[in-house]
Parts: structure tokens; sequence; C-alpha cells
């Protein structure tokens, strides 16, 4: 027999809350009864899924496992059930976004405002991360629509149909005041001479970086960082405050140019590492009216910045 959504569900509630008690009360049902519903799950698939450990209780291997799937599988419950009102009813449907953080929280905002001043009853729904998840929550239908950002030696993978929808480059920087700022030499140079500011390692900013550390001859595994932070944000203060000089996507720091807070990195030959943003969804993924409505809003804004630029 199938498995029953609603034991899911209620499987999930358990998951969020690492509590039966906590569940019960979230659900407005008695925790007997929420524990009977977990057991029969338990039978249905033959294996536990919580271990008790004193107190709390934990996911067993096969629990996080199921996990996974299960929230998955009421994803595509919520998504179908919502399609299918769309297409029946005529009403404006649901739309789950995901994107890197650099295009999301500079870029991303400014299209989702005026889609919605277009389309005000369509529902949306964002998640942030680095392009590596938000490239898996495509593929497993978490999202239905990704934006992530590639350099020119990064392939994507033929999972995606792919847009191309934003050009951007890499700019080296430091503070408008600092002994950088005046600065005559190679790339090289300075990366070897200035504390360089970075992002956390094996997130896309960290690895597009890595790469072009390696391209530009210096040896990654011997290659000190000054500082590592996890968001953009945090690394411009930190070269605003002169602990160092960053390579940073160049639609993030327009304001910090414009007031001179951060200047790029005099070189005596231009060094300005190519990104490209692209909307991604799942290769034969349904594609429904309110996603196609977005999509194609996002190809006609992204084409006149394109030609702007």
């Amino acid at each position: 027999m199938p498995l029953n959504l609603h034991q899911l569900q209620l499987f999930c509630c358990v998951v969020e809350h690492r509590s039966y008690s906590q569940a019960a009360r979230s659900l407005h049902m008695t925790q007997p009864a929420l524990s009977l519903q977990i057991k029969s799950l338990e039978e249905r698939l033959g294996a536990k899924l919580f271990v008790r450990k004193g107190n709390n209780i934990e996911l067993t291997s096969v629990g996080i496992h199921v996990a996974q799937y299960a929230s998955n599988l009421l994803s595509l419950d919520k998504r179908l059930r919502s399609s299918v009102k769309e297409l029946v009813s005529g009403e404006t449907g649901e739309i789950a976004i995901g994107s890197n953080r650099p295009f999301g929280r500079y870029i991303l905002p400014k299209f989702i405002l005026k889609f919605i001043q277009q389309y005000p009853s369509v529902e949306l729904s964002t998640t942030y991360d680095n392009t590596e998840k938000i490239s898996r929550y495509v593929l497993d239908e978490k999202v239905n629509v990704g934006f992530g950002v590639w350099s020119k030696d990064q392939t994507i993978p033929s999972d995606f149909k792919k847009y191309l929808i934003r050009k951007d480059y890499w700019t080296l920087v430091c503070a408008g005041g600092s002994q950088w700022a005046t600065w005559h030499g190679t790339v090289q140079d300075v990366l070897q001479k200035a504390p360089l500011v970075g992002s956390l390692p094996r997130t896309s900013h960290g690895e597009i970086i890595k790469n072009e550390l390696r391209k530009l001859g210096l040896d990654t595994n011997e290659y000190k960082f000054n500082m590592r932070l996890d968001d953009i944000e945090s690394i411009k203060m930190a070269v605003i405050s002169q602990l160092g000089i960053a390579f940073l996507p160049r639609i993030t720091i327009d304001r910090e140019l414009s007031n001179g807070e951060l200047v790029p990195v005099p070189l005596i030959q231009e060094y300005l590492p190519a990104l490209d943003y692209y909307l991604i969804i799942k290769e034969g993924a349904y594609i429904s009216p309110t996603m196609e409505n977005f999509i194609n809003y996002i190809l006609e804004e992204t084409k006149e910045i394109n030609h702007q630029l």
C-alpha cells in the first residue's frame, strides 16, 4: 500500500520539533494519538524512525533518510494541489524560488516587487543558499526555479534548462583610504602582499575564488587568507575597516563604490574575472501558467539590463 501522506506530515512535524509533546501541541492533537500514527508509519516501513536518548528523541539513520524523502513528497503534493487548482479555477498559483545570496539579495527583490505588482494574487516563497544547494533544490523539486552564479570555466549540468540573465565580474576592492588604493602592480603581487578577505571554504564564492587564485598561478594549498567570513556584507565591512582586500561581485558593491567606501585596487593590467548569473529549471519539469509568466517576466526584464551593460 502507498504511504500515507498525512502520516508523513505528522512525522515531519515531530522531526521539526524534536519532541512528540511539542509536535502534538502544534498539531492540536493528543500525544498518544500522534505516537500511534508514527508507530503505524514505522510498521509500514518496517523500521524505527526515532530513538530516545534521555529526555530527547533523535532520528535513526533510517529516519534521516525517510525525512529527506518525506520533505520532498510533501513539497510535491503541495505543488500538485496548487497547479491543479490553478488549471481548474484559473486562479494565480504559487512559485517557490531558490537563489544564491548575491543575486537574491541585490537583484531579485526588485524583480519580485515588480512581478507582484503585476500579479498581486501570486504566492511567492524564497529560499537562499549557495549555488550548489540551490541546484540540488531545483533537481529535487523543492523549488520551482533557481538563480545561481557560475564562472566561465564551470559547466552547468544537462539536468537543467538554463537562461543567462545577468553578466557580472569580480572586482578586487579595498577601502578608499587604504594603502592598496594607490597600488600600481600586478594582481599576483598585490594578492601576495595584501591581506585577502574571503568567503568560507566550499561556498560558491569560496570555490570560484580558489579557482581564480589557481589560474593566477598561486598555490591554493599554501595561500593564506587573512580572514574568512560567511556573507558578502561582512566581507565588505571588513574591507571598509581596512582589514584587507577582497574579490566581490560587481553587483554587490554599487553603493560602496559610489560613496567611496570601496574602490577597485588599481592594477597594471585590467583583471575582471567574469561571472554569469543563470535562471535554472529542472529539465522536463511541469511549467504552470504562473511559472511561465514569471520566467518570461524575468527574461524580459534582464534582457533590457544586459542590453544596457
